[in-house]
């Protein structure tokens, strides 16, 4: 059951799913064994027989274990797949952000300097306004 395929040259998909596989060959395998586990001899020999009987339990165990083994992995992988789906999305989200707030500084900026030039112009303003003299008025 090994796979000579190295992990890194496999997608997170392909490795759930060979351990999806894994996990269906390994219950597979204890199912076959459960019946001389239990005690039903398989060979006509009493010695035979009962080494068989231990072997088939240790199989069934290991053939267990395994296929949860595989199960957990392939569930690893698809929520290892999951997160790095959702790490992309995040960091072209951060993208458009830092975008957004790179228009946004601009236009403060902007903002910034016509307010500067509006300082100055009520400054101009009101020394001209100073420089009027009203009128005499009489009555």
């Amino acid at each position: 059951m090994a796979d000579s395929t190295h992990p890194e040259d496999r997608s997170l998909r392909e490795i759930a799913e060979r351990d999806r596989h894994i996990a269906g060959e390994a219950a597979h395998e204890a199912e076959l064994e459960r019946p001389v586990a239990a005690g039903a001899p398989d060979h006509p020999h009493p010695d035979i027989a009962a080494a068989d009987h231990l072997r088939a339990r240790d199989d069934v165990r290991t053939f267990t274990r395994q296929a949860q083994i595989a199960r957990d992995q392939a569930h690893a992988a698809e929520a290892i797949e999951d997160t790095q789906r959702r790490l992309h999305e995040t960091g072209e989200m951060l993208a458009r952000v830092r975008e957004d707030v790179s228009e946004r500084a601009g236009d403060v900026r902007a903002l910034e300097g016509d307010a500067r030039d509006l300082r100055e112009q009520t400054g101009d303003v009101h020394d001209a306004a100073r420089g009027i003299q009203p009128p005499d008025v009489q009555r």
